[in-house]
């Protein structure tokens, strides 16, 4: 896996994990990945109970994992008392690996994961999400999370790196204003209580693929034969999702949706199952109904070998779209518009559900 050329530009929204002890690959792993040796469960501590599932990734790092995008849900009334401070206290400590993109007031998708102190990925709870601009401030919320699993790698018969992040906790907030947005989760697990946090940037400037804004027209490489599609995909073996242009695709009447990724390259190693994902509601709605584009975001090019994962490096398509991060998932509307803006790990009933009103 190649890492993008940090002095280019900011990284905020990667999510990292450490690395751990190397394990051979699977059929569906990368040699070169270095996924981590999920550690045993024995030293999972603190325990939560056998209704909650761990998945170890070898001492998973605290770094941004990025996700905003605007979503439905109803409106919680702020808290007649307390803070992020008291729901804190007494708890025991969870990191929340989260957003740190910006994202505009209003109501925003906020994607998350939560990993204890010995570096195990909490799934399949249900963690409540609260805000607030100042620690001892009162919080509003809480806004309910669900948690959504990624399909398994042996669904797919792609080698791409591939996180050891299983799924996505996701929840929508309703962002009153401007600034930085102290983020709590808090989880019960009987008499338990776990608790993280994490901040989420706020301001009114103009956001790439900005929700309610026109999707930017832009010409896409096209392929239709394996050869052609080595060349502008990354995916090994490649999608098929690269067989109308972005340009054209806006123009058909068909809603769209578009991924920004590079699998092979991926630093969060994220590409590769959001793609899938992706390819999972292609499979099942169909290209009659949607257009889905895969945007590679490093061309490989006639030798099917791709140029080093800087920003000078990123294709047209991805720099006119102004992304510096990646994957990102977007859906449009029939008229072009943008309906949902996913940045980070998203699955394929997510995407569904962005794209069904718009059918």
């Amino acid at each position: 896996m190649a890492d993008l050329d940090l002095g280019s530009h900011a990284l905020g929204g990667r999510f990292e994990l450490s690395r751990g002890s190397e394990e051979p690959a699977s059929s569906f792993g990368a040699a070169k990945s270095g996924v981590s040796r999920y550690p045993d469960s024995s030293m999972a501590l603190p325990e939560i109970s056998r209704r909650r599932f761990l998945v170890g990734v070898g001492g998973v790092s605290a770094a941004y994992l990025a996700a905003a995008c605007t979503g439905g849900g109803s409106k919680p009334t702020p808290q007649s008392s307390g803070s992020i401070d008291a729901l804190r206290r007494g708890a025991t400590e969870l990191s929340v690996l989260s957003t740190s993109s910006p994202a505009n007031p209003g109501k925003n998708y906020f994607g998350f994961a939560l990993v204890t102190n010995t570096g195990e990925v909490v799934t399949g709870a249900s963690p409540q999400v609260w805000m607030a601009k100042e620690i001892t401030g009162k919080p509003t919320g809480p806004f309910p999370a669900t948690w959504y699993p990624f399909a398994p790698a042996s669904d797919f018969n792609d080698t791409a790196p591939r996180s050891a992040l299983p799924g996505t906790y996701a929840t929508s907030l309703d962002v009153s204003g401007r600034g930085n947005w102290i983020v709590g989760v808090s989880l019960k697990d009987g008499s338990d209580r776990f608790f993280g946090q994490a901040v989420l940037q706020v301001s009114d400037d103009k956001l790439p693929g900005a929700l309610g804004s026109k999707a930017v027209s832009t010409k896409t490489p096209v392929a239709h034969t394996l050869k052609g599609l080595r060349q502008i995909c990354t995916r090994p073996p490649p999608d098929p999702m690269h067989y109308i242009s972005l340009d054209q695709a806006l123009k058909n009447g068909k809603p769209t949706v578009v991924s920004f990724a590079t699998p092979l390259l991926c630093q969060s190693q994220l590409c590769g199952p959001v793609v899938d994902e992706q390819l999972l509601v292609y499979q099942k709605v169909g290209k009659a109904k949607t257009n889905f584009i895969h945007v590679e975001e490093f061309l490989p090019g006639e030798d099917f070998t791709p140029p080093p994962a800087t920003l000078q490096n990123q294709s047209p398509a991805f720099k006119k779209w102004g992304f510096q991060t990646e994957p990102w998932t977007i859906v449009i509307d029939r008229k072009g518009t943008i309906r949902g803006r996913f940045e980070g790990p998203i699955t394929a009933p997510q995407i569904e559900a962005a794209l069904q009103p718009l059918l």
